[in-house]
């Protein structure tokens, strides 16, 4: 629960406040009198502006903060810092660390690709004459080649035996095998365009 102290305006002139405070570094030389901990403007009106004073009081060592107005112009000397209030609310406050979150620059272009977050294998079926098809990415190895051959057995009604054998990869890929179908003892190899790769990874 917020701690609320109420100060006399007769109080606050006696320690000088808002105006005659001595800061932290001299509070040894000035030890009956209160000490200056902080001190901003938060706001701007018209005619003022909006101050906060954090502020260690001498007869009970707490630390409290007090809002008060100062004119902005020689034409508003006879505005008054607590707004003509005879009862001043100060509010106990400590000091404790805040993480602040703030928009600041870019050091470096964010990465606006996909490679880091999709799975290294893919399995692609090219066949040539149409638009590459992917049929899927994978964790592994093993895994994009499972994928590859179920998705040929779901298009096909008689599959081959099927072998993977090594390619040259393309660019972007350290390893690419493309799948190929066996039939009977024939040594002919027919190649139903399905490849699976992986990516290399980014570089930083």
């Amino acid at each position: 629960m917020t701690e609320i102290r109420i100060f006399t305006r007769e109080q606050l002139d006696t320690w000088g406040l808002p105006d005659d405070l001595p800061t932290e570094e001299h509070a040894t030389k000035f030890p009956e009198a209160p000490v200056e901990l902080h001190r901003e403007q938060v706001d701007s009106r018209r005619w003022v502006s909006v101050h906060e004073l954090i502020f260690r009081a001498p007869d009970d060592g707490l630390t409290y903060q007090v809002f008060y107005e100062q004119g902005l112009t020689e034409n508003q000397d006879d505005t008054d810092p607590w707004n003509f209030d005879d009862a001043i609310k100060a509010t106990e406050v400590e000091q404790r660390p805040v993480v602040v979150q703030q928009w600041t620059p870019v050091d470096a272009p964010a990465d606006r690709s996909l490679d880091e977050l999709l799975p290294a294998w893919e399995a692609m079926y090219e066949p040539g004459n149409v638009s590459d098809y992917l049929i899927g990415y994978a964790n592994s190895e093993a895994g994009a080649k499972g994928a590859a051959e179920a998705w040929l057995r779901s298009e096909k009604d008689e599959v081959g035996r099927l072998e993977w054998v090594s390619q040259k990869p393309p660019n972007g890929y350290d390893t690419e095998f493309e799948l190929v179908e066996r039939y009977g003892d024939r040594v002919d190899i027919v190649g139903p365009g399905i490849t699976v790769r992986r990516r290399t990874s980014p570089t930083p």
